[in-house]
């Protein structure tokens, strides 16, 4: 914590149910008071949110993936969330990437399997593996006071096996934006709205832009590099 121009340590976070090779602090991201730790390997199969600490857990999804919400009043952290996929799955990656903007989290899953190219607005309630492999997903949560909850389960319009989608996530306000690294369109455009670009550039990379509205979320654009060529992984890293 800084006071000034001096910094010092003001917590340690540890995950309430801490294992050997879970990664935890794989990704991070803070507002305010808040901070959130991505563990990609986390292998428990809870497909449920805890609110408040979890007391307990399994392994029996390995390397699922969680995230951890940690809340500070004055100069105290504590444990405020225990967050999973709700279709969380073994070797999906949940958390791979984290951001946070004042109430909102997006979590990335580039492990995620299911062929589902649309978005679902409110909790997701069957998405499950489809042996598409690693076509990635994103998820957002939305806090109320101290309960989190699923807000929405984003795809891309275009996901196919592999694309990595949800490698890197970014929020600001309304906004969100995902990166996938090994998509394969030959597109060097930008489309505004929903894309439905066609293969022929291997592992390229695209970006995706999505916009809240209320509580519903849509596409509002897909980014491509303008020089794009196979094997850029265009979308290892986004900020907005």
């Amino acid at each position: 914590r800084r006071n000034g121009s001096t910094w010092s340590n003001e917590a340690y976070l540890k995950a309430p149910n801490a294992e050997g090779t879970e990664q935890f602090g794989s990704s991070v991201s803070v507002s305010g008071d808040t901070i959130i730790v991505g563990s990609t390997i986390e292998a428990s199969n809870q497909t449920t949110i805890t609110n408040g600490t979890l007391s307990s857990s399994n392994n029996l999804a390995n390397s699922s993936g969680a995230v951890y919400v940690f809340k500070r009043t004055g100069s105290t952290w504590a444990n405020e969330a225990f967050i999973k996929a709700p279709n969380a799955d073994v070797n999906d990656g949940f958390g791979v990437s984290v951001s946070i903007d004042g109430d909102t989290i997006v979590v990335g899953s580039n492990g995620e399997d299911s062929n589902q190219t649309t978005i679902t607005n409110g909790t997701l309630t069957q998405a499950s593996d489809s042996g598409v492999i690693d076509m990635g997903a994103a998820y957002v949560f939305k806090r109320t006071g101290n309960t989190w909850s699923n807000e929405a389960y984003l795809k891309a319009p275009n996901a196919e096996t592999g694309d990595f989608f949800g490698y890197s996530v970014s929020i600001s306000g309304d906004t969100i934006v995902v990166g996938a690294i090994n998509e394969d369109s030959i597109q060097t455009t930008i489309t505004n709205g929903t894309t439905n670009a066609a293969n022929g550039s291997g592992n390229s990379g695209a970006a995706y832009v999505f916009k809240r509205s209320g509580n519903t979320w849509t596409n509002e654009a897909y980014l491509k590099a303008p020089n794009s060529e196979a094997n850029d992984g265009f979308g290892v890293s986004v900020s907005i």
